[in-house]
């Protein structure tokens, strides 16, 4: 990834722009992602807004994909207790134990807004989260309940009116639900053993292999975040093995889930593609659990991805 930045800088040179003008920019989208975005990413950002073409549209498309997946926000958490007034920046993770109801108000300038709060707990201590104008939608995502497990990333510290400690979310700062790879004794509750909370938590109560998704392939694209299945018929649109810039090998999977006049994307990477196109023949009946569903930047469509999580199933 070193190589990859270092192309696209010179391309930005040889398109005109100072090296002064450019560490400029690098600086001022490293604030605005609050260090959560990795320097090629910047450069490939810097380079789209210049209209320089660093790259085919397939490679744009491997960048995206890689510069989202090679942050591990796991590396910046810290515990609850940690939390301190005038922090930012900052990814704490816990299970979700109240909320409050969501409020909607009108600003001094006459513009409406809303404000949302909820409590999260680790092993440490208990939180208040505040959520203002369009990061409020997150809680009226259908499995944004108690007991759920949620990340917060990008959140700034300050005391409320009651002067007790909050985390606001920043400008940049994002919600996950059901983080990957979360390390389970920050957030096991004081009394319930860690086997106990390991199985609550891959085996959400009253949810079985059978059940029926409760998500239309039509009710996605006006959706964003987790989903937790998604049933549909398939369709393989391609398998490509991919070459990256580092000379890894990598593998992608790009399949049509359909049903009646509406259809997705999913786009399946690394060995799991390899695995996933093994299973399926064109027509099949498949189940898609613990999928991401975000905007393609490039196509500004609805997309369905995987994580480490992520399974599919030939129903």
């Amino acid at each position: 990834m070193v190589e990859r930045a270092e192309e696209i800088y010179q391309a930005l040179l040889d398109a005109g722009i100072s090296e002064k003008e450019i560490d400029q920019q690098i600086n001022e989208k490293e604030t605005e992602f609050q260090g959560f975005m990795t320097k090629p990413a910047i450069l490939y950002l810097i380079a789209k807004e210049h209209g320089v073409d660093v790259d085919s549209s397939e490679n744009k498309e491997i960048l995206n994909h890689i510069s989202e997946d090679i942050i591990d926000y796991n590396d910046f958490a810290i515990p609850i207790s940690s939390v301190e007034e005038n922090m930012s920046n900052i990814v704490i993770t816990g299970r979700v134990e109240r909320i409050f109801t969501i409020r909607d108000f009108v600003r001094k300038d006459g513009s409406p807004g809303r404000v949302g709060s909820f409590q999260i707990c680790d092993k440490s201590k208990c939180i208040k989260i505040v959520l203002w104008s369009e990061n409020v939608t997150i809680m009226e995502n259908d499995y944004f309940k108690k007991g759920e497990i949620i990340q917060v990333v990008g959140g700034y510290s300050k005391k409320g009116r009651d002067e007790k400690l909050e985390v606001h979310l920043g400008r940049q700062g994002n919600i996950i639900l059901a983080p990957e790879d979360v390390v389970l004794t920050d957030i096991v509750k004081p009394g319930i053993a860690e086997s106990e909370f390991s199985e609550t938590l891959s085996k959400p109560k009253n949810e079985s292999s059978n059940k029926k998704s409760t998500w239309t392939i039509q009710s996605l694209h006006n959706k964003e975040g987790f989903i937790r299945f998604i049933s549909g018929i398939v369709k393989v649109e391609f398998f490509k093995e991919l070459t990256l810039k580092s000379g890894e090998k990598s593998f992608l999977l790009k399949l049509i889930l359909s049903e009646e006049s509406s259809s997705i994307k999913v786009n399946i990477w690394g060995l799991k593609a390899v695995e996933c196109v093994k299973l399926i023949t064109d027509g099949d009946n498949i189940k898609l659990s613990n999928v991401v569903i975000k905007e393609n930047s490039y196509t500004n469509e609805k997309e369905l991805s995987f994580t480490k999580k992520s399974n599919l199933e030939v129903l």
